[in-house]
C-alpha cells in the first residue's frame, strides 16, 4: 500500500525536478543571448521523463517510508538531473547571428513562461494528491464528530 502512494508522489517529484532543471537551462539560454558562439539548448522533456521514470522508478519505494535518516538509504548513482542531462539537446531551426549565437530571445522567453505554467500545474496536481491522501487518512472535515 505504501509503495503505491510513494510511486504516485515520486512521479510528480520527478516531473517537478525536471521542470526546474529545464527552467535553469532556458534561463541560461536567456542569460547568454548576447554571448558570442553560444548555442541554445533545451531539454527533451518527454525523453527525460521516460528516462527518469525508468532509471529512478525501479528503486524500492517503501524504503523511503521506513527510514528516518537519508544516510541510511543505499547510495544512488543516478539523480533526476543526471538522468535528464542525456536529454539536453541543441536547438535547431533558430537563425544564427553573425557572432555565432543561436539564441532566439523571444522563443526562449515563451518557452520559459510555458515551462513555468507547466511547473505550477504539476505542483498543483501533487498538492491535490496530498490533500486527497490527508482526507483519506483523517476523514472529511465536514463529518460530524461523535463527541458533539
Amino acid at each position: 500500500m505504501l509503495a503505491a502512494i510513494d510511486t504516485g508522489l515520486d512521479f510528480y517529484r520527478q516531473v517537478l525536478d525536471l521542470r526546474a532543471y529545464r527552467q535553469q537551462i532556458l534561463t541560461a539560454d536567456i542569460a547568454n543571448a548576447s554571448t558570442p558562439k553560444f548555442k541554445a539548448v533545451d531539454l527533451d522533456f518527454a525523453a527525460a521523463v521516460e528516462s527518469a521514470t525508468a532509471e529512478l522508478g525501479g528503486r524500492a519505494a517503501a524504503t523511503t517510508w521506513l527510514v528516518d535518516d537519508p544516510q541510511h538509504l543505499p547510495p544512488s548513482s543516478s539523480t533526476v538531473a543526471g538522468v535528464a542531462a542525456a536529454a539536453v539537446k541543441y536547438q535547431t531551426g533558430a537563425s544564427v547571428t553573425l557572432d555565432g549565437n543561436s539564441v532566439d530571445l523571444n522563443q526562449e522567453k515563451v518557452a520559459a513562461g510555458e515551462n513555468a505554467v507547466q511547473y505550477e500545474a504539476a505542483a498543483s496536481f501533487a498538492s491535490q494528491i496530498v490533500k486527497m491522501l490527508t482526507i483519506a487518512i483523517n476523514g472529511s472535515a465536514t463529518q460530524p464528530s461523535n463527541g458533539s
